[in-house]
């Protein structure tokens, strides 16, 4: 896909625990996302993108350097990445081969640094606190707030002010912030970024990244936001009225079950519309950068690429959020558009396509050298495609729990230390139809999408499906046999 001599830029746009199904196009009759709608008729709509770990610190390590966690040892939030690898990755890549390189927002991958793996330029970049990447707490925005009047709670990481805390408490999970639209900190967050893509060089492409805290957790959503999802038309999710009880024991009992028990169908309704409400805040600030590039002439020679770490339960089994235990479609799916100068019409594809292809992807598409001994394959060729062949059969997912605690505090860990007695661990493989589960401390789980595509009847212990669990458990022993020796045993016994 030419576009002339000139190279061309790309940018990067995430947001942060975003579920594929939260946008108008992708279905949603309560989404409010005019502009991603607008950007999926130009682009290509990825619809079987998968995250390789349903948390923020390991699959952001995961898109920037195009590995399993295995790979890179990002296994679990806060676990720090392998040394040899704090230099590497996309950014360091688009670097070497010439580009103004720009990084913004939630960083979130342990042991290395924005600039340290490749971007030259930094901005609004979350402060280090005990080893953890906070995310939402950037001193400057926090300095910002202040000047602005707002005064939030010391060291609170989610930048909340005493009234956002006050009404969280009476009105469970989810209020309307004390702090307004034009101060929050993903418009703040926009000005820093385009500010800092005003003052790159002139005489080189650029490879720019904006990466946003919205729509995780808490919600806190600013005015008009908190109320601009129709709640008539949210719909909560087929596999709600199951309950978590259909689930594993681990999953059934943890605190993704029972964190959010007290909410009826009106709460859960609200909460959603709350979520829905941050997706539309970023859909909001996207528009801004993209009305920027177009205005400077730029974005007729710019790849964009807008995607999200992982997704959320919301309300999917009363369930919430994301985590180790959440091998499910809700959590593990996310949504990724690619539009690229030379497409001028639509696309769609259900081929499926790991958040790991992304960084090989876009250096073939920039046409730069990337020699990463990476897991992804390139879906380039897919892209405006009407019927792309495929690249891939199945998609994994793999969650590690070291002495079963979640918190680490930026120590690295090498995945070859596991231990079956102390640790926990969660595999799971999505092809075109099903998607299996292994769990090392629970029962496994097997649904069949075609019949079954919300996940609610675990066809595990059926006799007639025994070929295919014991074809998705091989096929995961070959995944991980170069890790994980004893598993892949455990999985072929």
């Amino acid at each position: 896909m030419a576009a002339g001599k000139q190279r061309l830029n790309v940018l990067v746009l995430m947001s942060d625990e975003q579920r594929w199904d939260t946008l108008g196009h992708t279905g949603n009759p309560a989404a409010r996302t005019p502009v991603l709608d607008e950007l999926a008729e130009t682009s290509t709509v990825l619809e079987r993108t998968y995250t390789p770990f349903p948390l923020c610190c390991p699959s952001r390590t995961s898109l920037w350097t195009g590995r399993m966690p295995r790979h890179h040892h990002v296994l679990g939030n806060w676990r720090a990445i392998d040394p040899r690898l704090r230099d590497a990755g996309l950014g360091t890549a688009f670097r070497d081969a010439g580009y103004h390189t720009l990084y913004c927002g939630k960083w979130h991958v342990p042991g290395t640094t924005p600039r340290r793996m490749g971007f030259r330029a930094t901005s609004a970049i979350p402060a280090v606190l005990d080893g953890r990447d906070r995310g939402r707490y950037i001193q400057p925005y926090r300095e910002y707030a202040g000047r602005q009047g707002y005064e939030l709670v010391d060291g609170h990481i989610e930048n909340l002010t005493r009234a956002d805390v006050e009404t969280l408490r009476s009105a469970p999970h989810r209020a309307t912030a004390a702090i307004p639209e034009e101060h929050f900190l993903e418009t703040w967050q926009t000005d820093q970024f385009l500010r800092a893509l005003h003052q790159r060089p002139d005489d080189r492409p650029w490879f720019a990244v904006c990466s946003f805290n919205a729509p995780h957790f808490p919600m806190v959503v600013p005015a008009p936001y908190d109320r601009i999802i129709d709640r008539r038309r949210v719909r909560l999710p087929a596999s709600f009225a199951a309950g978590p009880g259909t689930r594993p024991r681990e999953v059934a009992t943890s605190s993704y079950a029972t964190k959010y028990a007290d909410l009826d169908e009106a709460g859960w309704t609200d909460m959603i519309a709350h979520y829905l409400g941050l997706c539309a805040l970023v859909d909001t600030q996207v528009g801004r950068i993209l009305d920027h590039l177009r205005r400077a002439g730029e974005l007729d020679r710019t790849i964009v690429v807008y995607t999200s770490d992982h997704g959320d339960m919301m309300g999917a089994h009363r369930l919430m959020e994301k985590g180790h235990l959440l091998h499910y479609e809700e959590a593990l799916r996310v949504p990724l558009l690619v539009r690229h100068p030379d497409q001028t019409g639509g696309t769609r594809t259900t081929n499926l396509v790991s958040v790991v292809d992304i960084a090989r992807t876009l250096a073939e598409l920039a046409g730069v050298t990337w020699t990463e001994d990476d897991d992804g394959t390139s879906f380039a060729a897919m892209l405006a495609k009407a019927a792309p062949t495929p690249t891939r059969n199945h998609v994994t997912a793999e969650t590690v729990l070291y002495g079963m605690e979640a918190d680490a505090n930026g120590e690295h860990v090498d995945p070859a230390t596991w231990d079956a007695d102390r640790d926990g661990m969660n595999l799971s493989v999505r092809t075109h139809r099903v998607r299996y589960v292994y769990r090392s401390r629970d029962v496994d789980e097997l649904y069949d999408h075609a019949l079954d595509p919300d996940e609610l009847v675990n066809l595990a212990g059926d006799p007639a499906r025994t070929s295919d669990r014991l074809a998705l458990r091989r096929l995961l022993a070959d995944e991980i046999g170069d890790v994980y020796p004893d598993v892949a045993r455990t999985l072929t016994a």
